[in-house]
């Protein structure tokens, strides 16, 4: 029942994305931080934001289906269409929320060389997060302001 309930959200998603229009997204909402989208920075829709060096996506799962264990038959899913060459386990901050997860060093022909995917709960509200990054991911300190929104190292 939860799979086709997704399965029908992400093709609400689609046709929605397809037939919509496209007007310029000036802030996101990333559960309940409002998020002004910099200048360097694009956002395709509500649940996403992106630069040529940092991306970020997040999706809202309910109560129910973290109970039945969807989360991980998602980041699953995600890890099957990612090409790999390496990768190792994660924990971090995401706006005050624990998250756990893996770093996946990625094959060359992406966009991204670094991908995060990891689930948590911010404010209550239990998410996937689907981080790209250009570089090795700092852990160091060295992102910019919206970036710490999303991962701060422990």
């Amino acid at each position: 029942m939860i799979k086709k309930m997704m399965l029908s959200a992400i093709l609400i998603c689609s046709i929605s994305n397809i037939f919509g229009q496209k007007a310029e997204i000036k802030s996101v909402q990333y559960v309940n931080t409002e998020i002004l989208v910099p200048g360097n920075y694009t956002a395709q829709d509500e649940y996403s934001i992106e630069s040529d060096f940092f991306s970020a996506q997040w999706l809202y799962l309910s109560k129910e289906m973290v109970e039945q264990g969807i989360e991980k038959e998602i980041i699953r899913q995600f890890e099957d269409q990612l090409k790999y060459s390496k990768t190792s386990a994660v924990s971090f901050v995401s706006n005050g929320g624990y998250f756990t997860g893996k770093q996946y060093e990625l094959r060359r022909g992406n966009n991204f060389k670094f991908k995060v995917l990891a689930f948590g709960v911010v404010d209550k509200q239990p998410l996937i997060l689907n981080l790209g990054f250009k570089a090795v991911p700092k852990t160091d300190g060295k992102s910019d302001d919206l970036m710490k929104i999303f991962i701060q190292w422990e």
